[in-house]
């Protein structure tokens, strides 16, 4: 149980680095919002509950199966230290943060019933706060670059529709492709997976 913990907060971790960076004050060509908004940090403190509960009950019900946790989980002691700027996440940690976005978008209604990114949705989440013009050009062109790449993506699955682990995966995708494409349209170096990558 305790290590399942600490696995967890080793996401959020990550997950909070990954956010601050893309809303620190740029000194290139747009200047992003210096803090998010308040309401939306009250909202990713919910979700960030909702998926440690939610983790935690996963955890229980391993042990009550009989199943032991060292046996689904790498330890954390175990894993080499990773420099969270240029390493990439495993698939259970971009899965983990994943849902963690996934419930973000839900709560601001970025995402469709079935948990497809919707386009006002995002830039209304994305652009909150945001002053500069640069900026919120950007991030415009930037959801739209994504959001075409995340339809084509659609379209390749047989029911056009994502399950629910899915959805976390793209969710976390579409994080880091509005990420990159704003840090390129911004003039900061990048080093993030885009979701072109995965139509290959």
């Amino acid at each position: 149980m305790k290590a399942a913990y600490s696995i967890f907060l080793f996401f959020l971790f990550s997950l909070s680095l990954r956010y601050t960076n893309c809303q620190k004050q740029v000194t290139g060509k747009c200047r992003a919002p210096e803090k998010a908004p308040q309401n939306l940090e009250k909202i990713i403190n919910t979700c960030q509950e909702e998926i440690k509960s939610a983790l935690l009950q996963e955890a229980l019900d391993i042990i009550n199966s009989g199943g032991s946790l060292e046996e689904n989980l790498t330890p954390i002691q175990n894993r080499p230290k990773r420099d969270t700027d240029n390493e990439e996440l495993s698939n259970e940690e971009r899965r983990v943060a994943g849902c963690l976005l996934q419930c973000v978008y839900k709560k601001v209604k970025a995402v469709d019933d079935s948990g497809f990114p919707i386009a006002d949705g995002l830039l209304q989440l994305y652009n909150e706060g945001v002053q500069d013009r640069n900026y919120y050009l950007a991030t415009v062109s930037a959801v739209r670059h994504c959001m075409s790449i995340a339809q084509q993506l659609k379209q390749l699955q047989p029911s056009q529709k994502f399950d629910d682990g899915q959805t976390c995966d793209l969710a976390y995708e579409m994080f880091e492709c509005v990420s990159e494409k704003i840090d390129e349209s911004c003039g900061i170096g990048n080093q993030h997976v885009s979701l072109s990558q995965h139509l290959v």
